[in-house]
């Protein structure tokens, strides 16, 4: 079995491990790039052509906010409680 990796913008967009021919399965229009030495390839990694690169991932971490602010957003949605129960 093999695991080929279908490229698309030079990212891995599709992973598939077959025993069969790859070239007779797909239209030709499909890049396929055989895989099966690379170790924890997953779809996103990009691809250059000759080598696979893991995604980069950015920190999306929120920053976290101060009790001035936790605070403030507390009060208006203690308003905003209180406006909705009014019309209940």
């Amino acid at each position: 079995m093999r695991t080929y990796a279908r490229i698309q913008d030079g990212r891995v967009v599709e992973l598939l491990t077959t025993s069969l021919d790859i070239s007779t399965m797909f239209h030709p229009s499909l890049v396929w790039v055989d895989a099966s030495s690379v170790t924890g390839l997953a779809e996103g990694w990009t691809y250059d052509g000759s080598a696979f690169r893991k995604a980069i991932i950015p920190d999306v971490t929120p920053a976290a906010l101060s009790i001035s602010e936790m605070q403030a957003q507390l009060k208006v949605l203690a308003t905003q409680l209180a406006s909705l129960s009014k019309t209940v």
